[in-house]
């Protein structure tokens, strides 16, 4: 797919993505969304105002009015779409990648503007050069930029989600922000109703100086830990530069799996919502699913990625929603993600619970995942999966094993289960593996290890 990718278009800036592919973009945009209303806003990364400029001039000349809304998140900006009725929202930005990238997402009409439900008829245009039939207007008629600062706006919107007992708990947080989208509003956000806080790396720089943008590196987490157990702080957490993935870490600095933090926010959000859906991808920890049937919910199990989460939310009604990559979606927030809004939510349960997050998770961890998510290379995504599926469908009865194929093959067992699917982007297969023993789970491992190598 080249700089269009299943969820945005993203490139390296001054080699595929420069300021002529914006303004050529810009038009295409137009071409294809006819929007009433836009508003565009931006990341940290250095070449932002130059992508801008050219970007929102598309839009300009032909007579469309651009409300710059800055430097923003992304869950930022789709709230100020969906909650001013803008009719199309596009951040700046290549999230969690190396400095280098640059990018553009979409809101459109409430909802992302994905590879499969749009983002694949703009590509196709662009490649016609379709928008080379749009002429500048004159200009008396073209548009203007509306500059316009909406943080409080939106911290207040975050803050109202805050209980009664957190706005008076007196925790202490850590929050790293990756010198990302995030310090201001972060600042503002704890600093509402007077939450001991420390802000890493909150100044806004697109060169990344802080540690690799992209939070499930762990390494990426190392300061954050540090500085939890240093100022004995209650929890830590971090986000990646436009602010839409977060992980967090507990009071003695460990990290906490990203599962184990939605299962605790998804049981906590279903004392209050009785019987409401929780939405979680394919390959989150197995106990995730028993505690919200425990807890009386509605589990609805989801294919990974943005596009499936958000229908599966708005099908089902959903509270919450969760992928095991750090993206949490709400309701509230019109079933889209925020890593601060998930934040917000884990200081509630804190002070609800009235315990460590350590102690709150410690339950949860009573099956072996062995290292998380492991890659495999193949030849042929599809083929190796098939041959994978074929072996544990004779073995179905043997095996007593329960089989799906709703995103990849997963296998569930009696005492170990895993689930395999393929990526987007790279011929990998990525395999997570779970057992009720350390036994279990590596025995498991092994044997399907064996069988990609002899389909490889």
């Amino acid at each position: 797919m080249g700089l269009f990718k299943a969820y945005d278009i993203r490139g390296i800036y001054g080699r595929e993505l420069t300021d002529a592919f914006a303004y050529d973009l810009g038009k295409t945009i137009v071409l294809y969304t006819k929007p009433k209303s836009v508003v565009i806003g931006y990341d940290s990364r250095t070449s932002n105002l130059r992508l801008f400029s050219a970007f929102s001039r598309a839009f300009i000349e032909q007579g469309i009015d651009v409300i710059h809304a800055g430097l923003v998140t992304r869950p930022m900006l789709n709230w100020i779409a969906f909650s001013h009725h803008i009719s199309l929202g596009i951040i700046i930005s290549a999230s969690h990648n190396p400095r280098e990238y640059n990018g553009f997402k979409f809101l459109w009409n409430s909802r992302p503007l994905a590879y499969d439900n749009g983002l694949q008829h703009v590509e196709k245009l662009m490649a016609q050069k379709a928008f080379a039939t749009l002429k500048p207007k004159k200009k008396s008629a073209q548009g203007k930029i509306i500059s316009r600062d909406y943080i409080d706006e939106y911290v207040a919107f975050l803050s109202s989600h805050y209980t009664a007992a957190s706005k008076k708990s007196g925790l202490h947080i850590v929050a790293d922000v990756s010198n990302g989208a995030a310090g201001e509003i972060v600042k503002r956000l704890l600093e509402k109703y007077a939450f001991s806080h420390t802000l890493l790396f909150a100044e806004p720089d697109g060169n990344f100086p802080c540690h690799n943008p992209n939070p499930l590196d762990n390494n990426a987490l190392i300061v954050l830990s540090n500085t939890v157990i240093k100022e004995k702080a209650d929890f830590g957490f971090i986000v990646d530069p436009d602010a839409d993935r977060v992980r967090f870490v507990d009071e003695c600095g460990k990290i906490v799996d990203n599962s184990y933090i939605q299962t605790l926010v998804a049981k906590q959000l279903l004392r209050k919502h009785k019987h409401a859906a929780i939405v979680h991808d394919m390959v989150s920890r197995r106990v995730y699913a028993e505690i919200i049937r425990r807890s009386g919910g509605k589990e609805i199990v989801s294919k990974v990625g943005t596009a499936y989460i958000i229908e599966n939310m708005l099908k089902n009604k959903a509270v919450f929603g969760s992928e095991a990559s750090g993206h949490c979606y709400f309701k509230t927030l019109n079933s889209l993600d925020s890593g601060l809004l998930m934040m917000v939510q884990v200081t509630n349960l804190l002070s609800s619970e009235n315990k460590r997050l350590s102690t709150l998770v410690k339950p949860l961890n009573k099956y072996d995942n062995l290292n998380g998510e492991m890659n495999y290379h193949v030849k042929n995504n599809a083929e190796t999966l098939q041959k994978i599926y074929a072996h544990y469908k004779k073995n179905k009865k043997k095996l007593h094993a329960k089989i799906s194929t709703l995103d990849g093959v997963s296998v569930v067992m009696r005492a170990a289960w895993f689930s395999m699917r393929a990526s987007n982007t790279e011929p990998l297969l990525r395999l997570r593996v779970e057992g009720k023993t350390r036994k279990d789970a590596e025995r498991l491992k092994q044997e399907i290890e064996k069988l990609i190598h002899k389909h490889a």
